[in-house]
């Protein structure tokens, strides 16, 4: 398998940006090798862009000659931070992978702060108010889990080769549509009457009827709330799966697991702050527009369980907008696969040709080196 370079060679300068002409299998075969213009130096060195090749022997690289089978890759129009043909001049400032993490921050955070949190504060303020009983509170929360499991594979294949940032946006908005969802019984269910447990499930002989569909519409406010859960896991599949890898793909190799650092570090905060902001929330009476004598301490009491859901559907909604924006790469990204290329070209211990080799990793001998090269590339 031909190279690019050999053994010896190295970018003296990281700043330029180069790939492949036609093929990345190298030069042409009518172009002379960068080997035999070395002369009589050991290595050659990528220096200034401007230059020449030198009466030295050095070699420069001109781009004006592209005779070496490389070229510059410029930004162009698909690289603008926008909405379609809107790409504002304006919020050009954003387009750069710090904003990309602050606004997937945000997202992972709402998310664990809607699902980790507020959903495990507030299930049996749910049960209570709408009388559900424990295998349907179950059922709600084990609803996330089977929406991510089903999609899972089909947004990381789809998703990976697609345009990310869109597939990012599209699932908070989905997860916003949860949560406002989820929120959506308390607006369309008669209002809260608290009741004493020696009469919670009985009905006089003049009203059965009555009592009887009363509790079977409040019950079935289970399928509505199994439904937002269900969007919750289908928007945040791609959060943890596409946006890691959009930002590994635009920042550098040695910054890439502080900006993955970062973005966990703000999934991991999300949960504390939905359970304190639930418990607040919970310590305010369910109908905000009615005054009653009871208490937080008091059993029948129900709290405003779905004012933290509609604030958090809210923000994400708001949050999606500027990552459905962002490009398929940003400005500059191409730079970063070029090194990473680069710097497999220049392994010294023949790992590349190891790997490159069709007979490689048919035979239980291969597994040690089979091995280094995962934990080289992996």
């Amino acid at each position: 398998m031909p190279h690019l370079m050999n053994n010896d060679m190295s970018f003296s300068s990281k700043e330029e940006l180069l790939v492949l002409q036609d093929s990345p299998l190298g030069p042409s075969p009518d172009t002379s090798s960068p080997v035999e213009c070395q002369g009589s130096g050991p290595s050659i060195l990528y220096g200034d862009p401007h230059s020449d090749i030198h009466k030295t022997g050095k070699l420069g690289l001109d781009l004006s000659n592209p005779a070496i089978g490389l070229k510059f890759v410029t930004t162009d129009s698909d690289n603008l931070c926008g909405w379609g043909a809107l790409t504002p001049r304006c919020i050009q400032t954003f387009n750069t992978p710090r904003w990309v993490l602050f606004f997937l921050c945000a997202a992972s955070f709402l998310q664990g702060m809607i699902i980790n949190g507020f959903i495990n504060t507030v299930i049996t303020s749910i049960e209570r108010r709408f009388d559900l009983r424990s295998y349907q509170a179950g059922l709600i929360a084990s609803s996330y889990d089977i929406a991510a499991c089903l999609c899972l594979t089909f947004v990381s294949y789809f998703g990976g080769t697609g345009h990310k940032p869109r597939w990012l946006g599209w699932g908070v908005l989905i997860m916003a549509l949860g949560s406002l969802v989820f929120a959506l019984p308390h607006f369309t269910s008669p209002p809260y009457q608290a009741r004493e447990p020696e009469h919670i499930g009985l009905c006089s002989a003049n009203d059965t009827e009555t009592c009887m569909d009363e509790e079977g519409g409040l019950a079935a406010y289970c399928y509505v709330f199994m439904l937002g859960q269900f969007l919750h896991g289908v928007g945040a599949t791609p959060l943890y799966t596409l946006g890691v890898t959009y930002l590994d793909e635009n920042v550098k190799s040695n910054y890439a697991p502080v900006y993955i650092g970062i973005f966990y570090t703000a999934a991991i905060l999300g949960p504390a702050a939905g359970y304190l902001l639930g418990g607040f929330f919970l310590d305010i009476y369910t109908e905000i527009n009615q005054t009653t004598e009871l208490t937080p301490e008091n059993p029948l009491w129900v709290g405003a369980w779905w004012i933290g859901f509609l604030a958090g559907g809210a923000a994400a909604l708001l949050i999606a907008l500027p990552i459905l924006g962002y490009p398929r790469q940003l400005p500059g990204s191409q730079r970063y696969v070029a090194m990473r290329i680069s710097e497999a070209h220049q392994l010294k211990d023949g790992s590349q040709i190891t790997a490159s080799d069709p007979q490689f990793g048919k035979t239980v001998k291969d597994m040690p080196k089979y091995e280094d090269v995962v934990f080289r590339f992996g």
